[in-house]
């Protein structure tokens, strides 16, 4: 028997929906940046911050089935009070997850950024300094977080207050609003940085514009850190509390999450242009032969159209010499042909009831004279 009520449902499906969004992402980023052999620090960072990410879909999902999302009312009924101590219990382990997941989602892309940076150390140290904040942030908060009650599990055991004491819940909710802070700064500065950095680059326009729009994504995320603030009063609420914690739950864990897919799809541009066929090799040759996809029919003129007349290169190596002459004939049909000087080829083409026409081929003529001197 579970309780999996009120805003309850509404938890589960927006955690399990865009933690498989996440999961499906990554799992596309491994095998671009594998195959391409283009592993980096960055990418062990994101599989590294996988493992606090799928902790806190695991944790959120089940805390939905226990009680988080749920009104007083629904608890009051027989046999549900029992859930009450779980719902604290998998709010507190939310909490504690939360914190672990967004640094290592943020450091991964704040290091993604530093492979862009390349040798420009202002930008650099200052994405040091980003990484310093908010890991710091972070891991202050979730320490707050586990050692606010003494004992700890007194956080979700209330017949345990009477032995310990909890700090007061607005202590909370201002390491709350301060942790999101922090977030939404680091979100936007991440989001920014690309901008100076692709400045320079040798890219093309549209390359630049493409890259940049996918790290500023980040700013989304920060969306969710801003309606997270938003339901952070919750936490002081003496009514239906658990009921008010599910919005707060939902938007605080899209901010790991979207992080986290924003950070996979920004490396995911080879694999995208590989399946599109834009810019691959076999495209390429395809082009270059007037071919579409390489199927083996012209479609445009020979590439050396352009060239009328005979070009010669003549080797002299003195006088009284024995020639032999020898010419290459390059034609628009695309095939090559020996054949002595001044020669001319007309070729009559039958149309059928269109009646005939008469076609001259343009020729590059590359001649050699090969001197044999008798000793």
């Amino acid at each position: 028997m579970t309780v999996h009520e009120d805003l309850s449902p509404n938890l589960t499906a927006t955690v399990v929906t865009t933690g498989l969004l996440a999961f499906m992402t990554m799992g596309l980023r491994v095998y671009t940046r594998v195959t391409r052999r283009n592993w980096g620090i960055e990418d062990w960072i994101m599989s590294i911050g996988c493992l606090p990410v799928l902790t806190l879909t695991i944790v959120t999902t089940i805390g939905s089935y226990n009680g988080i999302g749920a009104k007083d009312s629904t608890f009051a009924r027989p046999g549900n009070e029992k859930y009450i101590e779980s719902a604290y219990f998998w709010f507190f382990m939310y909490e504690v997850f939360y914190c672990t997941s967004i640094i290592f989602v943020k450091l991964s892309i704040a290091f993604m950024l530093n492979r862009i940076a390349g040798n420009k150390k202002i930008f650099i140290y200052i994405n040091y300094g980003i990484m310093a904040l908010c890991a710091s942030t972070n891991l202050a908060a979730a320490l707050y977080i586990i050692f606010q009650c003494n004992p700890v599990d007194a956080a979700w055991k209330a017949d345990l207050m009477g032995k310990g004491y909890c700090q007061p819940p607005v202590y909370l909710q201002d390491v709350y609003y301060f942790c999101s802070s922090v977030n939404i700064f680091t979100d936007w500065a991440t989001a920014l940085m690309p901008i100076p950095l692709l400045w320079h680059v040798q890219m093309n326009r549209n390359t630049k514009i493409s890259v940049a729009a996918v790290l500023g994504l980040g700013i989304f995320t920060s969306i969710s850190g801003l309606v997270r603030m938003n339901y952070t009063v919750n936490l002081t609420s003496d009514k239906d509390y658990l009921y008010g914690l599910a919005n707060l739950l939902i938007w605080g864990y899209a901010e790991p999450a979207l992080g986290m897919i924003v950070g996979n799809i920004a490396t995911l541009r080879p694999l995208f242009r590989t399946m599109l066929n834009l810019g691959s090799d076999e495209s390429a040759q395809a082009l270059s032969k007037g071919m579409p996809g390489g199927s083996g029919i012209p479609k445009h003129s020979h590439p050396y159209k352009s060239f009328d007349g005979d070009y010669e290169l003549n080797t002299v190596v003195g006088k009284d010499v024995n020639v032999t002459p020898t010419r290459i004939h390059g034609g628009e049909n695309g095939r090559g042909s020996i054949s002595s000087d001044n020669e001319s080829q007309k070729r009559i083409l039958d149309t059928g009831k269109k009646g005939k026409r008469m076609s001259r081929n343009r020729e590059m003529d590359v001649s050699q004279q090969v001197e044999i001197r008798g000793e």
